[in-house]
């Protein structure tokens, strides 16, 4: 993060981290967000990613969902993000589109 960016782009930042430092590494995030600064977070982390304020969900390099969590959580009965990515998986390999 040198040079104060505003944006701050993290390739599964959390990957092999022990849930101690994990848990200070999103208060850190929170902390940043709180400053102003944009941070994209990769991950496959379903209980990571219901810590962002807005998920694009990708498979086989095209856009399969995009929404809020509690947006995308509400598009599935059992009300999880991974129902909800495993869902629009399966709509998308049928349909063959995006969203």
């Amino acid at each position: 993060m040198i040079g104060d960016p505003d944006v701050i782009v993290l390739d599964e930042p959390t990957v092999g981290i022990d849930p101690v430092l994990r848990e200070l590494f999103w208060a850190e995030f929170q902390r940043l967000k709180s400053l102003g600064r944009s941070i994209i977070v990769t991950t496959h982390v379903m209980d990571e990613a219901e810590k962002c304020d807005r998920l694009i969900l990708i498979r086989t390099g095209s856009i399969i969902e995009n929404g809020t969590p509690d947006e995308l959580k509400q598009k599935t009965p059992i009300g999880t993000l991974e129902a909800a990515y495993i869902a629009s998986a399966k709509r998308s390999a049928v349909t063959g589109g995006n969203v």
